[in-house]
């Protein structure tokens, strides 16, 4: 590798990291926060984790009319300095409404930071190339979430806010990227309009809305069923997380041999591990089934956000990348947004009441019908293309 893809790689690597602070989120203290606001009831404080999403959604949805007025590294840095000073900010208070706007807030430092790397992968790599670098970009997510649990498990343990004190990544994330991104201009005299969004730009976008509704049930629902089955406190629910993290930058780690291996099968594959940890976490006893359940979502997520960005840089002219992903979030943003109301409504409706394990029931059930019809429509468009 030469020294511009050297520089390229850990640029993608820092931030992808403080990236995968948004899969972190608050899940080590969500179990402690639900305690402390119990007033506010369960579902709003499983929607600190969520919240994001909304100006995610708003952050991705002004991704191509920001690339073509600025250069991508400025994007970058913004969306980082954000990222920073939102995570930051609820250490220094108690309040609900503070907390509850800041992880607002946040979601839009990630939405600009999120579908950049996706768009520096299709400016600087030829496309033979960009699986290996995407892969990089789902290690440095997992490097992220992973040291976010640990360290925010380990903080919390001499008080829940000291948990918060994890996003001055940010900052260290921003100092990498000045350092080592190549600033390029953004495209002289190309529109939003003209940059034109294929069919698989769609459907990848469908796939990321279902695969994200069922996979945020783990990080909205994993630290309070510990508190409800094992009593358990924020330093096991940061081990755990920690785990689904670990598992998931090792798939990153492999991802261009995964993707050579299974080949067609591997978006069916990133879905499929999902289903089947879920099914481990209901009927496995204790916690053996929590840690392996945990290793497989990490897997599933890994996964599917590697593949699916990689198609995405290769549906689309370079010039769209960017736009293409931003779309990606924005649709994967809504169904990481109404997760909790969505499954503690279906939990409610289907199974009587609303509780983890319930919600863990309704994951399990979809993430495994949305990975047959998955597996089914693959096998479908291969065939007509033999």
């Amino acid at each position: 590798m030469n020294t511009k893809n050297i520089k390229i790689a850990v640029s993608i690597f820092l931030t992808a990291f403080a990236f995968g602070l948004n899969i972190t989120g608050i899940t080590p203290v969500l179990g402690i926060l639900n305690e402390k606001y119990h007033a506010y009831g369960t579902s709003m404080v499983q929607l600190l984790q969520t919240l994001p999403y909304f100006l995610i959604m708003v952050g991705s949805l002004t991704i191509g009319y920001l690339t073509t007025k600025i250069s991508k590294k400025k994007i970058i840095i913004l969306g980082l300095f954000i990222i920073g000073i939102c995570g930051i900010l609820p250490y220094f208070t108690d309040s609900f409404t503070i907390l509850f706007i800041s992880r607002l807030l946040i979601g839009f430092g990630f939405g600009i930071t999120g579908p950049m790397n996706t768009a520096i992968v299709a400016d600087f790599i030829e496309p033979e190339n960009r699986a290996g670098f995407m892969g990089l970009h789902v290690v440095g997510m997992g490097v992220g979430a992973m040291m976010g649990n640990l360290l925010g498990g380990a903080f919390s343990g001499l008080g829940y806010k000291y948990f918060y004190l994890v996003y001055l990544a940010a900052f260290i994330a921003i100092v990498g990227v000045m350092s080592v991104l190549e600033e390029k201009k953004p495209t002289q005299g190309e529109k939003v309009s003209d940059m034109k969004m294929t069919r698989m730009v769609w459907v990848l976008s469908i796939a990321s809305f279902v695969h994200t509704l069922f996979i945020t049930t783990y990080n909205t629902n994993i630290g309070i069923y510990l508190v409800e089955q094992f009593s358990s406190g924020a330093t096991l629910t940061g081990i755990v997380t920690a785990i689904n993290s670990a598992f998931a930058l090792v798939c990153g780690m492999m991802f261009s041999k995964i993707s050579g291996f299974l080949k067609k099968y591997t978006l069916p594959f990133s879905i499929l591990a999902a289903a089947m940890g879920y099914a481990i976490l209901l009927f496995v006893p204790g916690m053996v089934g929590v840690y392996i359940a945990s290793a497989l979502c990490g897997i599933s997520l890994s996964c599917f956000m590697a593949i699916a960005n990689y198609l995405l840089t290769i549906s689309v002219e370079k010039e769209a990348v960017a736009k293409a992903s931003g779309l990606f979030a924005i649709v994967g943003g809504i169904g990481g947004l109404i997760a909790p109301l969505f499954m503690g409504g279906a939990a409610r409706i289907f199974l009587g009441v609303n509780t983890a394990q319930n919600q863990f029931m309704i994951a399990f059930v979809g993430m495994l019908l949305f990975g047959i019809i998955t597996l089914i429509a693959v096998r479908k468009k291969f065939a007509n293309h033999a």
